[in-house]
């Protein structure tokens, strides 16, 4: 994609320690026992998240939620279900497209970058509540804030 270019190391530097200081402040409240599968997903989830690559970090912020609570569950502690529920759905459309309604365009890629950071962040809260259970509601809901 002739268009495609790294972000600039200040912005960079923003999202990292935004993710950083995100995570820090979820794992003071106190930790599960991540997965190792989950852990694993993490680094690749902010890396997705600092180059901005907005709906990759949805995807995989679902995937980690679904590593570390177990495919079968459909509540996780720490996740209020219907931040679960949101970030499956916009997962669910985002891997299964409707032809007639997409849920991202190429379009959105250039005009709606905010909208979709947004949701990355949003959905990034919710990994880090699956991960660490005991922050609870109070960090589910920081997330709506982002």
């Amino acid at each position: 994609m002739e268009h495609l270019e790294r972000p600039s190391g200040e912005v960079w530097d923003e999202r990292r320690l935004w993710f950083e200081e995100t995570q820090a402040r979820h794992a003071r409240a106190g930790a599960a026992a991540p997965s190792e599968q989950a852990c694993a997903l993490m680094i690749d989830l902010q890396s997705v998240f600092c180059a901005g690559a907005w709906a990759a970090t949805v995807m995989l912020a679902c995937a980690v939620t679904e590593a570390q609570g177990g495919s079968k569950r459909e509540t996780l502690p720490g996740v209020a279900d219907r931040d679960y529920r949101w970030l499956r759905a916009l997962r669910n459309r985002l891997s299964h497209e409707n032809r007639n309604d997409p849920e991202l365009t190429v379009e959105d890629q250039w005009l709606r970058r905010d909208l979709w950071e947004e949701r990355a962040r949003r959905a990034v809260v919710i990994a880090f509540s699956a991960l660490y259970p005991a922050a609870g509601e109070r960090a589910s809901e920081a997330g709506d804030k982002a």
